[in-house]
């Protein structure tokens, strides 16, 4: 697991070997560079899904033998009766295997508000068991990159938001995710710590006292 990077490719997801340290730095080195900008702290999470999904991978193989059954019995073709319950049983644990391990179709059952619903649970999780709400001027601003949902999403401290202006953050929030498509989750990391840098800079600047108050290497799951 020393160089392991989360990629997608056609639709399927896929670990390829790459420079796994290489990532960890270009993201370390992207949360330094923007703490040097403004007083928030940030802490960087990458996700290959938010959900464990396993409703969905249920339902797929529930329907998929419901329709199969009902060609067996009420098809053109005929079928031995006595091959049916075992064909059924395979069939089943097929299409759990082949949703489980396909994000297409977790995807295409899934409804977007429970896509978006998973990833804000799960950010809202590593900011509480990261210790962001621990800074002393609850500056800190969660950053979670989730691969299957293909969203980005940003949970900041009450400090932070009481900083800055409402719809200015959710027009920067939109910025952040426009263009994410479930591809290089490392550089998505990077332009979001960086666009939140420069746009905290001047609401949220360094103060004097400035020390480096949660860890800047990224959690990668």
């Amino acid at each position: 697991m020393d160089d392991l990077l989360l990629t997608e490719k056609n639709g399927v997801s896929q670990f390829l070997r790459m420079g796994k340290k290489a990532d960890v730095d270009r993201i370390v080195d992207a949360v330094e560079a923007a703490e040097k900008l403004t007083s928030a702290e940030f802490v960087v999470a990458l996700e290959p899904r938010s959900g464990s999904y396993r409703d969905i991978d249920l339902f797929f193989a529930v329907s998929l033998n419901f329709i199969v059954m009902l060609f067996a019995f009420f098809g053109p073709i005929v079928v031995s009766p006595d091959w049916v319950p075992l064909n059924l049983i395979i069939l089943f644990a097929l299409a759990w295997l082949f949703s489980a391990y396909t994000p297409f179709i977790r995807c295409l059952l899934c409804s977007r508000e429970r896509l978006e619903r998973q990833v804000k649970e799960q950010t809202q999780l590593h900011f509480l068991n990261q210790g962001v709400t621990q800074t002393r001027g609850r500056t800190g601003v969660m950053v979670l990159v989730s691969q299957l949902e293909k969203r980005v999403a940003v949970v900041a401290d009450s400090g932070a938001m009481r900083a800055v202006d409402d719809e200015e953050w959710k027009g920067l929030m939109g910025k952040i995710q426009d263009g994410f498509d479930g591809g290089d989750l490392s550089a998505t990391a990077v332009q979001a710590v960086e666009k939140l840098g420069e746009f905290l800079a001047e609401p949220l600047p360094v103060a004097e006292d400035d020390i480096d108050e949660l860890s800047n290497v990224p959690s990668l799951h």
